[in-house]
Parts: C-alpha cells; structure tokens; sequence
C-alpha cells in the first residue's frame, strides 16, 4: 500500500501542493488509497483535490481521471 504526503514547491511562482494518501484526515468510510491535497498561490487554496488513486481525481468538484472512462491499448 502506497501512503503518505508528497509536497511541491515553486517559491519562484509562489506555488505549493501537496496530497495525501490514506491521510488520517480522510474521514471515515473511506477506502485506505483516498486522496486529499490542495493547490496553494501566494498562500491562498486556488484549488481541492479529492479521489482515490485506483478510482477517480476530482480538483474542485469536477472529475478530471476516472478508470472507467479509460481507453484499452491492446
């Protein structure tokens, strides 16, 4: 099992990210590959992520990657 946080930061743009996997801020009822983070500029969240790493990413709501929408390269 994959876990823990990753961090990104450009000081030169102002940009920092981060997520986080089986974060124990993910709540209850969540499977253990959830993923929480946020996008950062100058300090103010610009933008959320949520999801699981063998499901879907979401950045505010909206659905980015979901595996079922993948297409098979045979």
């Amino acid at each position: 099992m994959i876990t823990g946080k990753i961090e990104f930061n450009d000081e030169q743009n102002g940009i920092y990210a981060w997520y986080e996997i089986n974060s124990p801020d993910r709540g209850k009822n969540r499977p253990k590959d959830y993923i929480i983070g946020e996008i950062r500029k100058d300090g103010v969240v610009v933008s959320k992520l949520f999801g699981t790493y063998f499901g879907y990413l979401d950045f505010d709501g909206e659905r980015y990657w979901d595996i079922r929408r993948m297409q098979n390269f045979d």
